[in-house]
């Protein structure tokens, strides 16, 4: 045999621990792309800037290409290119130089030829850009302050050895207050959401859990009073608070019957206890003043037979609850060696026959409504069954008052592969709330009454039909009004 799989459990406080952690890991993975969708944005401006930047200055050559053209006149060509260059088109896109190929100014739209020294040194690199290019455009980007950037075009102007130099400063903070109202800002209050609606639903889980953690928590120490806060087990409107699903909800409700359930199993227990301890001491007491008298004399011999048949009458009643104990804990294993096929109807007759003085004794009418449909034939250990038959419909008379009726009614499920059985009397019936609980054991429906038995003879009919995975429940009589035990037997097995 392999190794026993060793199970590992979380505590709340480290699952409290690992939702912070992913958290914390969210907002540093936000903020990385935060950062990197600025990056791209502003690349991708940078990249459009320098293209008009570059446009601006393939126009300023082309216009200056065509005014040289068509006019021979060196002063006409000049004035034409001042006034081409100090034009509001090529104003707007940045300050054009155009120089000669050690980058002296020959003309610019600035109000002076003379560029400031890193300007001077921008034309300077730009140039050499061009002659080590190939003649394509030559185009730079120059971070000044953290708000302002410098963008550097360069063109060579065709064969006159002429360069057309675009530099344009760019301001980037309405890029920035841009780029923060349309992506930033809506990102951000979506993480801010986000992140507290999953802290507000971690929250609707863990409480309910911690809760019926520190409930069972309580019962394991012994606590059977403990339940888990209603507030948990009550759904959205009825409890005035919020829950996560309906499964935590269901979690409490069973958790706090199952309490229930046990704290009434404990209760019933010590009655139980109690109560046998009273049946078992009288007897008792009865047998030894018996016995005391008889050796002392006080009995005559004449007088022992009289005296012993009580003293065996009172030894059979121990044994008798002995017995329902130990048969209690052990009916629930039904052997297949020892199940077979007999006739439902026939042990319905033969179980009334047996009852009839009893009966008789209340003036009972009993009524039998065997549907035969599909034959009467069921399934099981015989004696068993059959002690499942008695015992509801002993449970019925017992409970019938005089003059009263019982109807034992059949009928074949074949679906469910079973023979479905009621038994209904015309009693007081059981209240709703105590239906379920009639199957533990010791339990009886009034304790306050001095009842026959020792509130196992349900409990040993559930025990049975589990073994032969059938089901009962109690209901109430819709024909007497009082109650109605509803039970199965298994079909025989179908032949191959």
């Amino acid at each position: 045999m392999g190794k026993p799989y060793k199970y590992k459990s979380v505590s709340t406080d480290f699952a409290v621990f690992l939702n912070t952690f992913l958290i914390i890991s969210t907002v540093i993975v936000f903020a990385v792309l935060v950062f990197i969708s600025y990056q791209n944005v502003n690349n991708e401006f940078i990249s459009n800037s320098m293209s008009d930047s570059g446009s601006v200055c393939a126009d300023a050559v082309r216009d200056y290409l065509m005014v040289s053209q068509q006019y021979e006149d060196e002063e006409v060509r000049n004035s034409l290119l001042n006034t081409l260059l100090s034009s509001n088109v090529i104003n707007d896109k940045g300050s054009i130089y155009i120089t000669d190929g050690e980058g002296g100014v020959l003309f610019s739209n600035s109000h002076s030829l003379i560029a400031t020294d890193d300007i001077n040194g921008e034309i300077r690199l730009a140039i050499s850009g061009v002659n080590n290019s190939n003649g394509k455009i030559y185009q730079s980007y120059t971070e000044i302050t953290g708000t302002t950037s410098r963008l550097v075009s360069a063109d060579a102007i065709g064969d006159t050895g002429l360069y057309a130099i675009v530099v344009s400063e760019i301001q980037s903070s309405a890029y920035v207050s841009e780029y923060m109202n349309i992506i930033f800002y809506p990102v951000l209050v979506s993480l801010v959401a986000a992140i507290a609606l999953f802290i507000g639903f971690v929250g609707l889980t863990i409480r309910p859990l911690r809760d019926i953690s520190r409930t069972m928590s309580s019962v394991a120490a012994g606590d059977l009073t403990a339940r888990v806060d209603e507030k948990y087990t009550m759904i959205g409107d009825r409890s005035g608070m919020l829950t996560l699903s309906s499964d935590l909800t269901e979690m409490a409700r069973n958790v706090n019957s199952m309490i229930e359930s046990l704290e009434n199993q404990e209760n019933d227990r010590s009655m139980f206890i109690s109560s046998v301890a009273h049946d078992i001491r009288t007897p008792l007491t009865s047998i030894n003043g018996f016995v005391t008298a008889m050796l002392d004399g006080t009995i005559p011999p004449e007088l022992y037979e009289k005296y012993l048949t009580r003293i065996k009458s009172e030894v059979d009643r121990i044994r008798s609850l002995v017995v329902s104990m130990t048969e209690a804990s052990s009916l629930s294993n039904v052997s297949p060696d020892l199940m077979d096929t007999f006739d439902l109807k026939e042990a319905c007759d033969e179980m009334i026959a047996d009852l009839e003085p009893q009966l008789r004794s209340k003036n009972i009418t009993i009524e039998q409504k065997i549907d035969e449909t599909g034959g009467t034939l069921v399934y099981g250990e015989i004696q068993l069954l059959c002690r499942v038959l008695f015992n509801i419909v002993t449970n019925a008379i017992k409970f019938t008052p005089d003059g009263g009726k019982i109807i034992v009614s059949s009928y074949q499920d074949s679906k469910a592969n079973a023979r479905v059985i009621s038994v209904e009397d015309s009693g007081p019936g059981v209240e709703p709330e105590k239906r379920n609980r009639v199957f533990e054991s010791f339990y009886k429906v009034d304790s306050s009454r001095k009842q026959e038995g020792f509130g196992l003879g349900l409990y040993i009919c559930k025990q049975i039909l589990t073994g032969h995975e059938q089901t009962i429940r109690l209901d109430e009589s819709p024909e007497l009004g009082g109650a109605m035990f509803v039970f199965t037997f298994p079909l025989p097995p179908k032949k191959d």
